[in-house]
């Protein structure tokens, strides 16, 4: 059996003591002198001495290799492939993470430098590229072509075309393809034949064209008296297409053959995003329709089985979820619309099997995705998820194994003998040799994000197809080309670096005696004082300077150089500090969404004086009633995200409910780009219990005498406010400042959960953009920089708040 890490059962070796020939040597340490003490010890060493002379019996065998796998899904298949492969090779047994891989790009990344990466790793294969360019896998063309011959050999000949060319980077292979998927137009036949598309016959007639595709998204879309959607025919960016797919099918590419040239702005794509931006346009803006969208769920609840959704373009995937939870759903399949004149294309991707680099079991690892990506594992995969899906009383569609002959044998035993659901994934599978893939380059995570920005851009008129096209472009080239460059630095000189540090550190440490000094010029009894505090901080001064210190001392060094974590640092000089301030729109741009929610601390510190001041009143239940206001401020930002992004949605939001109640027309709140962050401000009030604990506490220690003598002097509630409550809690406001405003700029989750930095880059902040930066595109020695800035910003507004607050904190003496 395969088991999780660290539970194991227990095995003996001959580490553990247990084999014979060690077994004299051990119980010859155990006696001695005092042994000799007790009665019958002599004897029993003359038999142990004996049984040393003895011949040794056959060691022990040894503990089985254990082989680190990470990105394991939770797949019943998968689990029963494990457990034969175990069967057939004894000597490994399979320690296996479902994180770690596919694009957890974080992990990896760790592991890999740390010196601590996986045996094989379960990747995303559009990641491969990028990861191969850095060093990342191993090639595996050796050991492809040593077993070429053998039974279990691994044959690109097998495979569907673009799954495995999506492997190969600069002519070698660094990842073996797992499955496959393909995209196709789903269509609701009901709808459609209501809608009067059909035949002389009867039979529904779907879409071919772009033009036709339009056409039926308008008719189709249907709404309410008040003009909100409630059905949509078809949604261009909704279900899994993006621009990629549409520029594909209008003869676009995305890099030159030789892959040293973005071709992201060529006039085959702008127009592909110029027919996407009229038909979000015909529909009512994208605004409205992302809007609409953000009601979408998933499982038995997703739009196209309930009919919110006339059309979507989506993978073979979809085809499970049918015969899941809407089997009697009366669907078609075609192949997505094109421009008039061009053949049908479709989009591929998928996983595949990597072996790390610094693996400590390449041949192991290597043996194991043989066998994965054998024929054998694929039925013993697919009739296991047959017979859990049957246990369930569910029909079972297989998925496509990126090995062609794999595929049609699971389609040939195990796919539904009739039907759609058969008729549909053959469709699939016919439609693999008219398959693309995403480009494989260094720059793909880059490329796929500067697309994705250049359709926002254009969807949401922010700036036309050709111009949000050439800028994405253009940054994508300008990375290219930073990754080619020859020389991009001179290597990092860590021993100037170490005296540099050594002599900061002496520095410190002389003014920190200086100090000491002066304290230990005190009496007898401040002296011991004196030293016994600083005794016990010496713990956790130890650790600020190891574990603190010293990573923000490299952490500026790597400021000053490219560094990509996979590889050792060049020193760059200030090219990196040049580039945010001078060639980064995305930098001021993250910089002035981060100041504009400076806005919500002063806002936040209103609201929680108010609820403060409600509270310090004498009334029944106090205690219940701070509890029920503190609570939101303990919710944990990932659970409290995910509420309010029901709370804010357009469609059935609690929200846009009430004001639909006041006869007000709601927002679209996140889907917008000038209420995204009006929209986070407002999810960050409903946490304002947490300054409420602050305020209540400076209201507690103003005196009651104050309030009495104002009182006689005739002032009023507001005058008693102004003049003593405002005075007496200025030095609560004056650190609830300077906390709220280094909380907002360091704000991140919100916008990672919620809204992913859109839309039209509205929501990204400034640490979004630095961990986009750092984990994503592998710019560590920028992000560092960036992380500096950051620093110096705060630094800046924490002085001058300390330079004004004499001005008007109060301190009562």
């Amino acid at each position: 059996m395969w088991y999780p890490r660290n539970s194991h059962p227990l095995r003996l070796s001959s580490r553990d003591g247990f084999a014979a020939p060690d077994l004299p040597r051990k119980v010859v340490r155990l006696t001695g002198a005092k042994c000799a003490a007790i009665p019958h010890m002599r004897a029993l060493r003359l038999a142990l001495l004996g049984l040393s002379l003895l011949p040794a019996s056959a060691p022990a065998s040894a503990a089985p290799t254990e082989l680190v796998i990470w990105g394991v899904w939770n797949r019943e298949g998968w689990r029963k492939c494990f457990d034969e492969f175990e069967r057939r090779h004894p000597d490994i047994r399979l320690v296996t993470s479902a994180s770690g891989g596919r694009m957890d790009e974080q992990k990896l990344m760790c592991g890999i430098a740390g010196g601590a990466p996986p045996d094989c790793i379960n990747q995303d294969r559009f990641s491969i590229g990028g990861w191969a360019a850095r060093g990342a896998f191993l090639a595996l063309d050796d050991y492809i072509e040593r077993d070429r011959d053998k039974p279990d050999a691994v044959r690109p000949e097998d495979f569907y075309k673009a799954c495995w060319d999506e492997v190969v980077y600069e002519g070698h292979v660094y990842a073996i393809p797992i499955n496959t998927d393909d995209r196709a137009l789903y269509y609701n036949e009901d709808l459609l034949r209501q809608a009067g598309y059909v035949d002389a016959q009867g039979k529904v007639v779907p879409p071919r064209t772009w033009q036709e595709l339009k056409a039926y998204s308008l008719k189709l879309t249907e709404r309410d008296a008040s003009g909100k959607i409630t059905r949509i025919g078809f949604i261009p960016n909704y279900g899994n297409s993006w621009l990629y797919m549409y520029a594909w099918q209008n003869g676009g590419e995305f890099m030159s053959p030789d892959g040293k040239r973005c071709t992201l702005d060529a006039p085959a794509n702008v127009g592909a995003l110029q027919y996407i931006t009229e038909v979000y346009d015909a529909l009512g803006g994208a605004e409205e329709v992302n809007g609409f969208a953000a009601s979408f769920q998933t499982g038995e609840l997703d739009p196209f089985l309930i009919g919110k959704v006339a059309m979507v373009i989506n993978g073979n995937w979809h085809l499970e979820a049918i015969a899941r939870y809407k089997p009697d759903l009366h669907f078609g399949v075609v192949p997505a619309p094109v421009p008039p004149g061009h053949k049908p294309i479709t989009w591929s991707g998928g996983f595949s099997w990597a072996v790390p680099q610094g693996a400590r079991h390449v041949e192991q690892a290597w043996e194991f995705i043989k066998f994965m990506n054998s024929m054998e594992a694929g039925r013993i995969d697919s009739a296991a998820e047959y017979a859990y899906a049957r246990s369930w009383g569910r029909t079972y569609v297989p998925w496509m194994y990126a090995n062609r002959r794999t595929t049609e044998m699971a389609f040939r035993e195990f796919a539904p003998k009739q039907g759609r659901l058969n008729q549909y994934l053959r469709l699939f599978m016919d439609l693999m040799p008219a398959s693309r893939f995403r480009p494989v380059t260094p720059v793909g995570q880059l490329l796929w994000d500067e697309h994705a920005r250049a359709m926002d851009a254009a969807i949401y008129h922010k700036q036309t197809p050709e111009a949000a096209m050439t800028a994405g472009a253009q940054a994508v080239q300008k990375q290219l080309d930073l990754l080619t460059q020859e020389s991009p630095g001179r290597p990092l000189n860590w021993p100037l670096v170490a005296i540099g540090a050594l002599v900061v550190a002496g520095m410190g440490g002389g003014l920190a005696y200086r100090l000491l000094r002066r304290r230990l010029r005190a009496s007898a009894g401040g002296r011991r004082e004196a030293w016994a505090g600083y005794l016990f901080a010496s713990p956790w001064l130890a650790g600020f300077l190891v574990f603190t210190g010293g990573p923000v001392v490299v952490s500026l060094v790597l400021s000053f150089c490219r560094y990509d974590v996979l590889h050792a640092p060049m020193f760059t000089g200030v090219e990196n500090y040049r580039t945010l301030f001078f060639d980064d729109p995305l930098f001021w741009k993250s910089l002035g969404n981060t100041w504009f929610m400076v806005l919500g601390v002063p806002i936040g510190m209103a609201i929680g004086l108010g609820v403060a001041i409600l509270l310090n009143s004498a009334v029944r239940g106090l205690t219940i009633y701070r509890t029920i206001y503190y609570v939101p401020a303990i919710v944990p930002t990932v659970a409290s995200s995910i509420l309010w992004m029901w709370v804010l949605n357009p469609q059935h939001g609690l929200i846009n409910r009430g004001l639909a109640g006041l006869h007000i027309p709601g927002p679209n709140w996140l889907t917008s780009a000038l209420w995204a962050k009006p929209s986070i401000i407002l999810m960050g009030l409903w946490g304002a219990g947490q300054g409420m604990i602050i305020w209540l506490a400076g209201l507690k220690g103003i005196p009651q005498t104050y309030y009495e003598a104002a009182a006689i002097d005739g002032a009023g509630p507001i005058r008693r406010f102004t003049a003593i409550t405002l005075p007496m809690l200025t030095p609560y406001i004056f650190f609830s400042a300077i906390m709220g405003i280094i909380g907002t700029f360091q704000i991140f989750n919100q916008a990672y959960i919620m809204t992913q930095g859109g839309p039209v880059d509205s929501t990204l902040f400034y640490v979004y953009f630095l961990f986009n930066n750092g984990f994503r595109y592998f710019k560590m020695g920028y992000a560092s920089a960036l992380a500096w800035v950051l620093f110096w910003i705060i630094l800046v507004l924490t002085l001058i708040q300390l330079k004004l607050a004499p001005r008007w904190v109060h301190y009562d003496q």
